[in-house]
């Protein structure tokens, strides 16, 4: 049998934060985010504002998701990160520990591909400081429709022990 022309990677991913199921995706499914950091050296007296050089900065990891199943331990629990003694089957929003860290309350992060390999690539994604981005918004239609929860989180780096010395946002394999 003769291969395509175009060898595409697809496939759909299940996901839990802190063990618990992020439930059904919508179709887009998980969406992984990179913004590169970087000053731009764009004034001279040579050149005016043209960008001529940029000095890397580092980089920020966030994964955003828009569940279809509202009442999700993993959805609500991430909502409720910074209060975990609260019930997970509902929202019940409790102002916490203002002043704390935010890694403190991040957790595991893991996704899994259903398909093998190929035509799925990664098989797994785990993010072991993953938690709520800082300043993003959630929204919940409270209507007849699906209860969908659109979800940010932020990916923030930590020692890997696969990684050296260096810190690293996730490891997939």
């Amino acid at each position: 049998m003769a291969a395509g022309l175009v060898v595409p990677i697809s496939g759909p991913y299940v996901g839990t934060w802190d063990a618990f199921p992020l439930g059904t995706q919508n179709d887009d499914g998980f969406v992984l985010m990179a913004t590169l950091q970087g000053q731009e050296v764009n004034e001279s007296d040579a050149y005016g504002m043209t960008l001529v050089e940029a000095i890397y900065r580092g980089q920020n990891w966030r994964l955003r998701l828009r569940g279809l199943e509202w009442n999700k331990t993993g959805l609500l629990s991430v909502l409720q990160m910074f209060n975990a003694s609260l019930p997970m089957s509902n929202i019940n929003p409790l102002l916490g520990p203002v002043g704390d860290r935010w890694t403190k309350y991040c957790q595991a992060l893991l996704l899994t591909a259903i398909l093998g390999s190929p035509p799925t690539t990664p098989q797994t994604l785990t993010a072991t400081n993953a938690g709520f981005a800082p300043n993003t918004n959630t929204d919940m239609l409270m209507t007849s429709k699906v209860r969908e929860m659109p979800l940010e989180f932020v990916l923030i780096p930590y020692l890997s022990a696969g990684s050296g010395s260096s810190a690293v946002p996730f490891t997939c394999t």
